[in-house]
Protein backbone atom coordinates (compact mmCIF):
# COMPACT_ATOMS: atom_id res chain seq x y z
CA UNK A 1 0.00 0.00 0.00
CA UNK A 2 1.22 3.49 -1.16
CA UNK A 3 -0.58 6.61 1.30
CA UNK A 4 -1.21 9.28 -1.17
CA UNK A 5 -2.44 11.46 0.92
CA UNK A 6 -5.33 12.67 3.37
CA UNK A 7 -7.26 15.41 4.52
CA UNK A 8 -8.72 16.51 7.93
CA UNK A 9 -12.52 16.82 7.71
CA UNK A 10 -15.12 18.23 10.55
CA UNK A 11 -18.33 16.89 8.80
CA UNK A 12 -19.43 13.71 6.50
CA UNK A 13 -19.94 16.13 4.05
CA UNK A 14 -16.28 17.81 3.83
CA UNK A 15 -15.48 13.94 3.71
CA UNK A 16 -17.23 13.19 0.86
CA UNK A 17 -16.27 16.30 -0.77
CA UNK A 18 -12.81 15.44 -0.47
CA UNK A 19 -13.32 12.00 -1.63
CA UNK A 20 -15.03 13.53 -4.86
CA UNK A 21 -12.00 15.62 -5.43
CA UNK A 22 -9.98 13.06 -4.89
CA UNK A 23 -11.54 11.04 -7.42
CA UNK A 24 -11.34 13.66 -10.17
CA UNK A 25 -7.81 13.04 -10.07
CA UNK A 26 -8.06 9.30 -10.05
CA UNK A 27 -10.37 9.21 -12.85
CA UNK A 28 -8.21 11.66 -14.89
CA UNK A 29 -5.52 8.82 -14.53
CA UNK A 30 -7.79 5.56 -16.53
CA UNK A 31 -8.98 5.37 -19.43
CA UNK A 32 -12.63 6.64 -20.06
CA UNK A 33 -14.13 3.28 -19.16
CA UNK A 34 -12.70 2.74 -15.92
CA UNK A 35 -13.12 6.79 -15.42
CA UNK A 36 -16.77 6.21 -16.07
CA UNK A 37 -17.94 5.01 -12.46
CA UNK A 38 -15.44 7.10 -10.91
CA UNK A 39 -16.90 9.99 -11.95
CA UNK A 40 -20.62 8.52 -12.00
CA UNK A 41 -20.23 8.67 -8.28
CA UNK A 42 -19.65 11.92 -8.15
CA UNK A 43 -22.83 12.97 -9.04
CA UNK A 44 -24.52 9.82 -7.04
CA UNK A 45 -26.55 11.73 -4.67
CA UNK A 46 -27.97 8.56 -3.48
CA UNK A 47 -25.39 6.73 -2.53
CA UNK A 48 -23.67 9.97 -0.98
CA UNK A 49 -26.42 9.67 1.58
CA UNK A 50 -25.40 6.33 2.30
CA UNK A 51 -21.81 7.25 2.78
CA UNK A 52 -22.72 9.92 5.06
CA UNK A 53 -25.11 7.49 6.96
CA UNK A 54 -22.48 5.50 7.21
CA UNK A 55 -19.79 7.87 8.47
CA UNK A 56 -22.43 9.65 10.99
CA UNK A 57 -22.48 6.06 12.15
CA UNK A 58 -18.83 5.81 12.94
CA UNK A 59 -18.57 3.02 9.61
CA UNK A 60 -15.13 3.91 7.36
CA UNK A 61 -16.91 4.41 3.58
CA UNK A 62 -14.75 3.83 0.72
CA UNK A 63 -14.80 4.07 -2.94
CA UNK A 64 -12.79 1.25 -4.53
CA UNK A 65 -11.63 1.57 -8.09
CA UNK A 66 -9.89 -1.60 -9.47
CA UNK A 67 -7.44 -1.13 -13.08
CA UNK A 68 -6.06 -4.34 -13.22
CA UNK A 69 -3.79 -5.17 -10.78
CA UNK A 70 -3.45 -1.98 -9.35
CA UNK A 71 -6.49 -1.18 -6.73
CA UNK A 72 -7.34 2.38 -5.45
CA UNK A 73 -9.56 2.99 -1.95
CA UNK A 74 -10.58 6.21 -1.41
CA UNK A 75 -11.68 6.39 2.09
CA UNK A 76 -12.92 8.64 5.02
CA UNK A 77 -12.90 7.47 8.34
CA UNK A 78 -14.44 8.07 11.88
CA UNK A 79 -11.90 9.15 14.66
CA UNK A 80 -8.63 11.09 14.56
CA UNK A 81 -6.01 10.31 12.31
CA UNK A 82 -2.42 12.35 11.47
CA UNK A 83 -1.76 13.60 7.67
CA UNK A 84 0.25 9.90 7.44
CA UNK A 85 -3.02 7.94 8.03
CA UNK A 86 -1.56 6.69 11.43
CA UNK A 87 -4.43 6.65 14.61
CA UNK A 88 -3.61 9.87 16.49
CA UNK A 89 -3.24 8.89 20.35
Amino acid sequence: MIWLGGQACWTPGQALAWIGWRAGHVADKFDDQLARPVRAWTQDHAEHQRASGQLASGITYSLVVCDGSVQFVLAATPGVFDLDGESAP
